[in-house]
């Protein structure tokens, strides 16, 4: 009900705004068409997450890319995370109706036959106006508990590569930054959108805000989203089947291996035909009562639902991942003197049903930073503050060990660091640096991470660039603080069972997960309506952890104990590759293609680190010296945005996005060893989609989206759901 009436709400609400609207003389132009605007304002849109400072995406000193809000609106994308699907260097492949995976260049299904989670965006930064949006328990972005939709979004600018001396740990494989949209005029705006099309998906946003003299800005925003899934079943592994709900999830009478596949499925799919239900309000006030300062403060909360394939359970690759969180951020800027300071907390279950796995958290985060400039040098130093704590205390036995963590866990860094740039040689070479050192509770380390950049803009058409960076990840709560113990049952003879005593816990020494980047790239304005960027990478990626058996007992006719502790792998990820991107405007057709191919192998990488008879010395080390083809990341992925003004009152929209085949291979692959269970192989696919908007009147868009339109309904993640073509209808006001 409640969803229904804020549904209701948005759709009144633009019918209203409409009428009022309506009633205006409309002008005979629209000079806020963005396919009017100068091909220099169209190519050199700003960006502010290169180098911190605003700046000209062309003189980006970085490989970098901005998404704007014109752009989201008219692709048709219908959230934040399939809008990714129009920026180089993503891959973003759907799991389930409305809930993706999302990486920067893959670094996924690393170390393969590993947990879903191992699979999840750890090593990519999300921020939403600097703030910082990750997951400590075990790293990850969940986007769905992102408070903000498409409405509340300015632009999208993402940095592909190391970056953690700029944004700090998990910043590894690269950052994004969303950055929403405040007041530019005086007076009152709202901004509605609502939508609804097949599946059931419902989509609807609101908001409204105020501006006053230059000085004085504030607004509010909401959004829902309920989007139901394509099919309703399950990949069982245990025999390799889709089953549906509820009998052929859980039986009673199972016996022997089976047994630990056994789920109460009403409490871990207690909705099993909805693939998202989600609502937030935002709230932000803005305060500049001089030019030099300026006060931001922005609040809300969200709630969320979704099926998704983070944390497996044992029985199938989906689980229900529910969130309920808060925030506050406040920015201050004054005479060169950046502050920050965000507080964020919540309640998690990543595996509703699961036993342990529900979690209290709260995160702080503090960086003051002070710009200061000597001629040509500019300098910022900084320092940061971060403390994440989970606890899950209230809601499981800890004597017992029933809690994932059973107790409470930090995450607790300090850290400084120093960022210069320089010009010289009549401005045409840019010289770019960047050094942060971190202290954490755990593993008690110094981490060093850096960034060197040189630019040289050899005329207002040709840039050339090079980059050498560092960066390493955070501990994960999850890794440091895992204490639990699992009671079963195994199988020693036909029909005769021994009890089971598994003790797995986590380790406050590991190293933290690195990685190196050497790139360089190149961009041209080869014709006065073409812009090209090439960009070239190397990485290496080091000290992944996995858990590994430490030595099992097993007592005759008694019982089976055994311990499982984390250890860093010996193994390496080298990644090497390209991206090509182009923005061609002809008229009113604008056109950006893009590609990216890459190779991903693991070094030293063995496949026996986590099976049963694991010895330190005979298994995980058996693959030092081999080089194995990395199957779990796409060798080729990217796609295409045309854009075609048919009229001032008509638009046309369609884009594309592809990526190539690849093999996930999932921890059950060890153990039933047969090529099939803990397998699959996701064949390559082309996405299309379109949009076609009319606006009978200033302001007011009609449209029609059709997604993945020339889906063949396969599925695009491992053992998820299928994903077909849908269709979507709505409008979209603003005043």
């Amino acid at each position: 009900m409640k969803q229904l009436l804020t549904a209701l709400l948005v759709v009144s609400f633009t019918y209203s705004s409409f009428q009022v609207q309506a009633q205006e003389k409309p002008k005979e132009k629209e000079v806020e068409d963005l396919i009017d605007l100068s091909l220099e304002e169209l190519m050199n849109v700003e960006i502010v997450s290169a180098s911190k400072k605003a700046e000209g995406l062309f003189d980006a000193p970085l490989s970098a890319s901005v998404l704007t809000k014109e752009e989201i609106k008219r692709s048709g994308a219908t959230s934040i995370m399939e809008a990714f699907r129009l920026i180089p260097g993503l891959i973003v492949r759907e799991q389930t109706n409305g809930n993706f995976d999302v990486h920067v260049r893959g670094l996924d299904n690393v170390p393969p036959n590993s947990v879903m989670v191992n699979s999840a965006n750890t090593t990519t930064l999300v921020m939403i106006d600097n703030r910082p949006v990750y997951n400590y328990l075990q790293g990850g972005t969940l986007w769905e508990t992102l408070p903000i939709d498409l409405n509340d979004v300015e632009r999208i600018e993402v940095v592909r590569g190391p970056a953690a001396s700029m944004y700090g740990p998990n910043s590894v494989s690269g950052v994004i930054h969303i950055i929403t949209r405040k007041p530019t005029k005086e007076g009152v705006y709202a901004l509605a959108n609502t939508q609804y099309g097949t599946n059931r998906t419902a989509i609807a946003n609101a908001s409204v805000g105020y501006q006053k003299a230059n000085m004085f800005t504030m607004g509010m925003s909401g959004n829902f989203q309920k989007r139901e899934r394509e099919e309703v079943s399950y990949y069982r592994i245990y025999d390799n089947r889709y089953v549906s709900m509820p009998d052929s999830l859980y039986n009673s009478s199972a016996t022997g291996q089976e047994q630990s596949y056994l789920v109460n499925s009403q409490e871990r799919y207690p909705h099993p035909a909805v693939s998202m239900n989600k609502h937030a309000v935002n709230a932000f006030v803005g305060y500049q009562p001089a030019k030099e300062v300026q006060v931001n403060v922005t609040t809300g909360l969200q709630n969320s639902h979704v099926q998704s394939a983070y944390a497996e359970n044992l029985n199938t690759p989906l689980s229900t991942v529910m969130s309920t969180t808060k925030y506050a951020d406040l920015k201050v800027n004054a005479y060169g003197l950046t502050g920050q300071f965000s507080y964020t907390d919540g309640t998690q279950n990543p595996v509703a049903g699961g036993v342990g796995a529900k979690y209290d958290f709260n995160t702080l985060d503090a960086y003051m930073e002070y710009g200061f400039s000597i001629k040509k040098l500019s300098l910022k130093p900084g320092l940061t503050y971060r403390k994440a704590v989970y606890d899950d205390r209230k809601y499981w036995d800890v004597e017992s060990n029933q809690g994932l963590i059973s107790g409470k866990g930090e995450v607790i860094t300090y850290a400084a660091s120093m960022r210069g740039d320089y010009t010289l040689l009549k401005d045409k070479l840019r010289l770019i640096g960047s050094i942060r050192a971190d202290k954490f509770n755990y593993p008690d380390k110094l981490y060093a991470s850096y960034q060197i950049a040189a630019n040289y803009k050899l005329n207002d058409k040709h840039l050339f660039r090079l980059v050498q960076s560092r960066a390493n990840r955070s501990p994960f709560i999850y890794d440091t603080y895992l204490d639990k113990t699992f009671i079963g049952q195994a199988q020693v003879a036909p029909n005769v069972f021994i009890p089971t005593e598994t003790h797995v816990h986590g380790s406050r020494d590991l190293k933290l997960v690195t990685s190196e980047m050497t790139e360089a790239g190149y961009r041209v304005k080869a014709a006065t309506n073409l812009q090209l960027d090439v960009e070239v990478f190397r990485t290496l990626t080091r000290n992944y952890a996995e858990f590994v058996q430490d030595k099992s007992v097993f007592t005759p006719g008694e019982s089976i104990k055994t311990d499982i502790s984390i250890y860093n792998l010996p193994m390496m990820v080298r990644q090497h590759g390209v991206t090509v991107s182009a923005n061609y405007v002809i008229n009113k057709i604008q056109v950006k293609p893009f590609v990216t191919l890459q190779e991903t192998k693991l070094k030293d990488y063995s496949s026996s680190y986590n099976t049963p008879e694991f010895s330190q010395t005979t298994n995980v080390n058996s693959g030092i010296g081999t080089a194995t083809a990395h199957k779990g990341t796409p060798t080729v992925y990217g796609g295409a945005y045309l854009n075609y003004q048919v009229h001032p009152k008509w638009n046309i929209n369609l884009n594309g996005y592809y990526f190539s085949a690849q093999t996930f291979y999932h921890r059950e692959n060890l153990k039933f060893a047969d090529g099939v269970r803990g397998v699959d192989v996701i064949g390559a696919k082309f996405i299309s989609s379109a949009k076609v908007s009319y606006s009978p009147v200033k302001r007011l868009d009609v449209f029609l989206t059709g997604r993945n339109l020339t889906s063949n309904g396969s599925r695009e993640f491992y053992r998820a759901d299928k994903i077909g073509a849908s269709v979507l209808g709505g409008l979209t006001f603003e005043f």
